[in-house]
């Protein structure tokens, strides 16, 4: 594509509630916003890697409105200016939308990229060059540019894009391909099979993909909600945001929709993924804590004070004390989580079903301990 390069913005997605990482992530305090590798929340590492691709001011997080207090508590340094706060969620489509029509204003041309508040990335200068090379395609193909991870195993919990592997393409250290298709969370036989067959990916969260293609793909497949963002755009007076009533009131319009199988899914753009390195995890579960995190002599890993863990012939596990002492005898491969109010007890192997303690909570009415 002629002329000069495109600004490039990058919107994180903030907000997810990481249920499967409960009892620590709670409506207190959700995932994005603790702290369990070092001193650094994941949305506080996830802000000062995007330092490295775009500039500071061309960051922005999108949100419900009630979790700029977290922003304020736990990213003191992001300023509150780039903070899309919707009064209610009504989905993926409806927040990168608005999000994109606000930035529309102060660059129509710009490219985004649309990424998660809580990704584990060890090579950040390999994951700049990845989305740098990822906009770059977008400005020369008119495209939309997916990330995946090459699978380490058969993940059920992940979605799986195919890819064309003789399209393959390298720039530097950073490869691309063309997307044949999208695959839903497999079942195990499936997921085995995708693995074997080499051609499959993990589907990363987020996307790049210019502002005026996102919009437009969103008034093709999704009629209702582009009316409504036209509405949004229509009553915008930069610098200000909307007032929060008036906001409230085109929100009230939308209908929840999950951009992904309501529109990117759906279109027949060219869709291209960079691949991501292999170190990347979105953290989703204990069982991910667990592998990313330093193991003892008997494979235990412990956050927190050591000295609150005393085991006895315990392998396999990973522990998390609170405020008192956790005793261990015998045991092997468990999830051990003390939030202080109450606790976490799972084979690690079942880690993925923590969510379904999440849908107990709330038909038992326990609600002050989500």
């Amino acid at each position: 594509m002629a002329g000069a390069s495109k600004d490039v913005y990058v919107v994180i997605v903030a907000g997810g509630t990481g249920t499967r990482l409960w009892p620590l992530s709670r409506k207190k305090r959700p995932k994005q916003f603790l702290n369990i590798f070092d001193d650094k929340s994941f949305i506080l590492q996830v802000y000062q890697r995007t330092q490295k691709i775009v500039k500071p001011d061309h960051v922005f997080i999108v949100a419900p409105e009630n979790y700029s207090e977290y922003i304020k508590q736990y990213l003191p340094e992001f300023p509150l200016t780039n903070f899309m706060g919707e009064p209610v969620k009504k989905g993926t489509t409806a927040a990168y939308g608005y999000t994109a029509t606000y930035i529309k204003q102060l660059d129509p041309d710009a490219v985004l990229h649309i990424i998660a508040a809580d990704d584990f990335i060890v090579d950040e200068a390999k994951y700049a060059n990845a989305l740098s090379h990822a906009a770059k395609l977008v400005e020369e193909k008119d495209s939309l540019v997916i990330y995946g991870v090459k699978p380490a195993d058969p993940n059920t919990g992940y979605g799986y894009v195919q890819v064309l592997l003789p399209s393959k393409a390298e720039n530097g250290l950073v490869e691309s391909y063309l997307v044949k298709s999208f695959h839903e969370k497999p079942d195990l036989a499936t997921a085995q099979g995708y693995l074997q067959s080499g051609d499959y990916f993990w589907h990363v969260f987020g996307f790049t993909v210019s502002i005026g293609k996102l919009l437009s793909l969103i008034d093709q497949f999704d009629p209702p909600t582009g009316a409504v963002l036209k509405e949004i755009e229509a009553d915008m007076k930069l610098p200000s945001r909307l007032e929060a009533p008036r906001l409230a009131e085109h929100y009230e319009k939308l209908v929840e929709s999950d951009i992904d199988t309501k529109v990117l899914e759906k279109s027949n753009l060219a869709t291209y993924m960079v691949r991501l390195e292999d170190s990347w995890s979105d953290v989703g579960t204990w069982d991910h804590v667990y592998n990313l995190k330093e193991k003892d002599t008997a494979g235990n890993v412990i956050v927190g004070d050591k000295g609150k863990v005393l085991a006895v012939e315990v392998s396999g596990s990973i522990v998390i004390p609170g405020g008192k002492p956790i005793a261990l005898v015998g045991v092997k491969n468990l999830v051990v989580v003390d939030a202080g109010d109450i606790m976490l007890i799972c084979d690690k192997t079942k880690a993925q079903d923590v969510k379904k303690l999440i849908n107990l909570l709330k038909e038992k009415k326990l609600d002050q301990y989500l």
